[in-house]
């Protein structure tokens, strides 16, 4: 069973590498899964997998941000201390921006199908 109380965070493990490379993963399937079905969408008119495909990568990296916001806030010790609650506030930190900025690369790259029709 995995805690995620705030006391007891785990400093290694699937919470860790989830939190720090989830934003990154769902940009990049985001982004190479929409250029693969954008034809399909505009053939048969299934716009619909647009809104889907942006409503999943937004929730996935903003419960990877909130999970790196945990990481930053558990960890008692400062970032520069050479101790595990040091370094899982340093990842927290680092997930924070890695997170919000493939947040933004998501809603810029998926605010388009609220400007552009299909012509199905």
């Amino acid at each position: 069973m995995v805690s995620l109380r705030l006391r007891a965070f785990p400093d290694r493990g699937f919470l860790v590498w989830f939190a720090l490379t989830a934003g990154i993963a769902t940009w990049l399937l985001h982004l190479v899964a929409f250029a693969a079905v954008v034809e399909y969408v505009h053939d048969h008119g299934r716009f619909w997998i647009f809104y889907a495909g942006n409503g999943v990568a937004v929730v996935v990296t903003l419960v990877a941000l909130w999970l790196s916001w945990l990481m930053a806030r558990s960890g008692s010790d400062s970032e520069e201390a050479g101790t595990p609650a040091g370094r899982i506030r340093f990842l927290g930190l680092c997930g924070l921006l890695i997170n919000a900025i493939n947040l933004m690369l998501i809603l810029l790259e998926g605010s388009y199908i609220y400007f552009i029709r299909t012509g199905g």
